[in-house]
């Protein structure tokens, strides 16, 4: 490992209070195209049992480092090649941490376009710059510059002289980095983010009235507050300024660059010129800071939803009938069975006559007694309620065993005009690709919602206003990392869920599907490696994520590598037992001394989780599924009352509050100040979409359709 790799790991040990070493296994790892969940998983003794995020952010910080690095040796070479380099310049630009602070230091050697400066040089005025700067006390500063007047250059005067002199002490302050920075600390501890109105602008919707004269100190600002006011800013509704303590920002400029010469007047008003012009370079710098770390958390809180909507709880291997609801048009419905597959669908209408209600009814009641679905999942959207009270009362009247259920349809019709879509069902109308989302989304949502864009889901905060390229990854990790944690079944996933399996991409996701298709179902791991493109890193990477239920080896059913099945034969044979009795067997599993089976590549930690394993073999990290049940008694807005306490379900949670469907049609707002009595930093610590909780109805504006919700008073 070499010079700057070794000072990277020092850093990022620093910044994030990790052993090196652990950092030095986990880069060299991801080196060899390991991913976040298999380090995680399957590496622990290489890097100290550090979980996805500790490795996540190891990776970003050391790529970090590597684009600095590289950006110094540009700017090192760039310097040198203008003879300039000096080894104080080259000891400070190694020393920056800051990709900022090592511009600051670039500025002055930088190649630029001919400025007022550059002319001013060319006409001779740098010793006139100098000579205003200067600790010289000058008797007649009139005299003293008459000396530089340059016909040639058409400057014919001695007020001429003072104001193209005046342009090159301006860029030598402007390229001043110690200054800079320090008026860039100064912006971002001490300054103010002032928005306003524009003039000319319209907010006809009203969106942006509180920040029409706001202001906020740039220090404190919370994420979804900066991101609204640039929004608002990139509407031209507001305008959006930082005010900088110029007080204390222009006598520390003064105390390095004013001397008692006779020039004190004309180099404060040079002063102010270059302290206005960093500060709105400056104002950019921060702001765009600013932005980017409000647009981290916004990310931040996207993922923590998607991780949330992902890892909700299936209902199983269970029959469901899924239903679209519709006015115009009609409800589509699909009846699934067990493992997804499509069995019946179609369109009942419900509020065309009564006899097209009746024919609704009796369609229902068919299908239910033909096909015996445990559920039945309506999807959340328009005539929702409406359509989960005429199924309540269809299952109640004739005592059908399906449960009516609510369901989240946020992307649905996203997937069903999807290639996806059409490539599983091609026969089949858009709307009833829908039903089946809104059926398969309840029997296991984390295999649904893998083939809908994350951004469609419903869950992020400010989505469109961040970073396009972090948030992609940041969500794609996210999805990964949730596939990888509940495991695969290797004979029933598609390639849009396999393309999520670590070590796999979309081309040896399609190729695995294929492969069983063709050949017919997997018996063991070992198959694997027939499939082409699945390489032996390939099968490194992804074998423990993918099972095969009721393989030949029961152990590929389980979490457990390939590459450790020699370890649990080991366990068996000193118990005089077949592999299978361990399995599912925690009396005889409590029995073995982990420590008996620590070797110099497989220590404690690796053992530990082979037994936790074996007591309880692909066990699913999702909690216990439970149906929530909507409000009887208030069915839209305009049923509500203040003071009314009612159960809801939480579907989105932002840095400001969280949205909570209480069956109305229309989200109500639990602003954080009313989640709790205790102080809390973060939401997501205490709600997540899903979570049923109880509320209080604390304001309605049924003219905005805006219901201010409070779990705290409830």
């Amino acid at each position: 490992m070499n010079s700057s790799i070794k000072d990277i790991v020092s850093l990022i040990a620093s910044d994030l209070s990790i052993k090196r070493n652990r950092i030095e296994n986990t880069i060299s790892l991801l080196e060899e195209g390991a991913t976040y969940p298999f380090i995680a998983r399957y590496r622990k003794e290489a890097t100290g049992g550090l979980n996805e995020v500790d490795v996540e952010n190891i990776d970003k910080l050391y790529h970090y480092h590597i684009e600095l690095i590289e950006r110094k040796l540009a700017i090192l070479k760039s310097i040198e090649e203008q003879g300039k380099l000096t080894d104080y310049l080259k000891e400070k630009i190694n020393s920056c941490s800051k990709k900022s602070e090592l511009e600051d230091l670039y500025l002055p050697y930088k190649p630029k376009r001919r400025t007022k400066a550059t002319i001013a040089k060319e006409a001779g005025l740098t010793k006139a710059a100098e000579l205003m700067l200067g600790d010289k006390v000058i008797d007649d500063p009139i005299i003293a510059l008459k000396e530089y007047i340059n016909t040639e250059h058409n400057i014919k005067t001695v007020d001429e002289v003072v104001e193209w002199a005046g342009y090159i002490i301006i860029e030598k302050i402007k390229e001043d980095a110690d200054i800079r920075k320090f008026i860039r600390t100064t912006g971002e501890h001490k300054g103010i983010i002032h928005s306003k109105k524009r003039k000319e602008a319209t907010d006809e919707q009203g969106k942006y009235t509180v920040y029409y004269d706001y202001s906020e100190p740039v220090e404190s600002i919370p994420s979804h507050r900066y991101l609204a006011i640039a929004r608002g800013e990139k509407e031209k509704i507001l305008s959006v300024k930082i005010i900088f303590p110029t007080d204390e920002i222009i006598p520390l400029i003064k105390r390095k660059y004013l001397r008692p010469n006779g020039f004190e007047q004309e180099v404060t008003r040079f002063i102010k010129i270059a302290e206005k012009q960093i500060e709105l370079s400056t104002e950019t710098e921060i702001r765009n800071e600013i932005l980017e770390k409000s647009g981290d958390e916004a990310i931040n809180v996207f993922r923590k939803n998607l991780e949330t909507l992902l890892m909700k709880p299936p209902a199983g291997e269970v029959k469901i009938l899924g239903i679209d609801p519709g006015i115009r048009t009609g409800s589509k419905f699909a009846m699934i069975d067990e493992y997804g597959n499509l069995l019946s669908y179609g369109t009942i209408y419900t509020e065309k006559s009564k006899v097209e209600r009746e024919k609704a009814k009796n369609t229902i009641i068919k299908t239910v007694n033909k096909y015996a679905p445990e559920y039945i999942s309506i999807g959340n959207g328009t005539y929702s309620r409406e359509m989960y009270d005429f199924i309540t009362d269809i299952v109640r009247d004739n005592n059908l065993e399906a449960k009516p259920v609510i369901t989240n349809e946020s992307g649905a019709s996203i997937y069903s005009g999807s290639p996806i879509a059409r490539e599983e069902f091609p026969e089949l109308d858009i709307t009833i690709r829908g039903a089946i989302s809104i059926a398969r989304r309840l029997q296991d949502p984390l295999s649904e919602l893998v083939k809908i864009d994350p951004k469609s889901k419903g869950v992020g905060q400010y989505q469109h206003d961040v970073n396009q390229k972090k948030l992609k990854k940041a969500l794609d990790d996210t999805v990964i990392s949730c596939v990888n944690r509940v495991g695969v079944n290797a004979n029933a996933a598609s390639w849009s869920l396999l393309k999520h399996v670590s070590g796999f991409n979309e081309r040896i996701a399609k190729s695995f599907e294929n492969y069983r298709k063709t050949k017919g179902a997997f018996h063991s791991r070992e198959e694997f490696k027939s499939v082409p493109y699945v390489s032996d890193k390939v099968f490194e990477l992804s074998a423990g994520f993918l099972r095969i239920p009721g393989g030949e080896n029961p152990l590929d059913a389980s979490g457990i590598h390939p590459e450790r099945y020699d370890i649990v034969k080991k366990m068996a044979d000193n118990l005089k037992c077949k592999t299978e009795d361990l399995i599912g067997n925690p009396t005889l599993v409590g029995s073995i001394d982990p420590k008996n089976y620590v070797d110099s590549k497989r220590g404690l930690p690796t053992i530990t989780d082979i037994l936790n394993e074996l007591k309880k073999p692909g066990r699913d990290p999702r909690n216990k599924f439970t149906v929530f049940l909507p409000n009887s008694e208030y069915k839209s807005i305009d049923d509500l009352k203040n003071d009314v306490v009612l159960k809801g379900i939480v579907t989105n949670v932002t840095n400001f509050g969280a949205f909570i469907d209480i069956g109305v049609h229309q989200d109500g707002l639990c602003h954080i100040s009313e989640i709790s009595n205790r102080y809390i930093r973060d939401i997501s610590e205490v709600l997540h979409p899903g979570d049923i909780v109880k509320v209080r109805i604390i304001d309605i504006d049924i003219k905005r359709k805006r219901i201010s919700l409070s779990i705290k008073q409830a």
